[in-house]
């Protein structure tokens, strides 16, 4: 992704401050970036930062991200898997939203259903 020379600290503090602005916020500390890191990979801490609020078709993603399309839709579908990311089919277009943290990817990630 290239993420326009951030260290690793600096692509997970961006995705705190992008949960932060959620209705529910999650306000830094030290403890929030151990679960993020956690629960995301580097490359995904970096799609998430660049979420816009709310849901958001996978072109308006792809713009804010700047991935190419199999990268981004790579990275939507782990995170989906691991409760990261909600997406929603309405009227033949799926939107997606970064899962808030509460109610959110703590709930989601315990409701993961192994095959």
């Amino acid at each position: 992704m290239g993420h326009l020379g951030f260290s690793k600290e600096e692509v997970f503090k961006a995705l705190a401050e992008r949960l932060h602005k959620n209705p529910v916020g999650a306000p830094y500390s030290e403890t929030l970036m151990k679960i993020l890191k956690i629960l995301y990979t580097e490359e995904e801490a970096a799609v998430g930062s660049r979420f816009p609020g709310g849901f958001v078709t996978f072109d308006q993603l792809l713009a804010a991200t700047g991935l190419s399309s199999e990268e981004l839709a790579a990275h939507l579908e782990n995170m989906a898997s691991k409760g990261l990311v909600i997406d929603v089919l309405r009227n033949g277009e799926t939107y997606y939203m970064l899962t808030p943290t509460v109610v959110g990817f703590f709930e989601y990630t315990f409701m993961r259903v192994d095959s």
